[in-house]
């Protein structure tokens, strides 16, 4: 092994709606968790989340199209309020069990979709998601939309391939 590379061990396990289920109670606890911690930012952001969603690996592992699960990615979409545009980008990272899954990594990342890239008159949260995918107006958009996003929460999104819309199972 060469110096300084840190190999990622790979579960090579299916990932399904347990996983999902327990990934979007631990999103929840967080969410209320990140507003107790800071509590400076509920005015601003509280009410302007979007969704709360599975990223990258695991994602790909859900959809039937991964490598293995080396952690879990849970994304916090949160609309970009125009009084505070910028939203901490700090990684709060757990080691939770997650379904079948023991003892796992679980990284929860805030995301803001700029107000530009915000469908008007949308409520739909995995249209406005999309949408900010699709448009990439940021480096983390250009890095997420090159692998799948699953919503779990709210319920209307739960389970919801949002990107891409076309899904990768065999």
């Amino acid at each position: 092994m060469k110096c300084g590379f840190v190999s990622k061990h790979y579960i090579h396990r299916p990932v399904g709606l347990s996983e999902l289920r327990s990934l979007t109670q631990l999103g929840l606890q967080e969410l209320d968790a990140f507003f107790t911690r800071n509590p400076h930012l509920t005015a601003p952001y509280r009410d302007r989340l979007l969704a709360i969603a599975l990223c990258q690996g695991a994602a790909r592992q859900f959809l039937g199209c991964g490598h293995g699960v080396n952690d879990f990615d849970l994304h916090f979409f949160y609309a970009q309020n125009p009084e505070k545009p910028r939203l901490s980008r700090a990684v709060a990272h757990r080691f939770e069990s997650v379904g079948n899954f023991s003892r796992i990594r679980v990284d929860f990342v805030r995301t803001v979709v700029p107000v530009r890239v915000l469908l008007s008159r949308v409520t739909d949260p995995a249209a406005q998601i999309r949408s900010f995918l699709e448009q990439a107006p940021t480096q983390n958009a250009k890095h997420l939309a090159k692998n799948p996003v699953i919503g779990l929460s709210p319920e209307s999104v739960f389970g919801l391939t949002i990107w891409p819309q076309v899904a990768c199972r065999s």
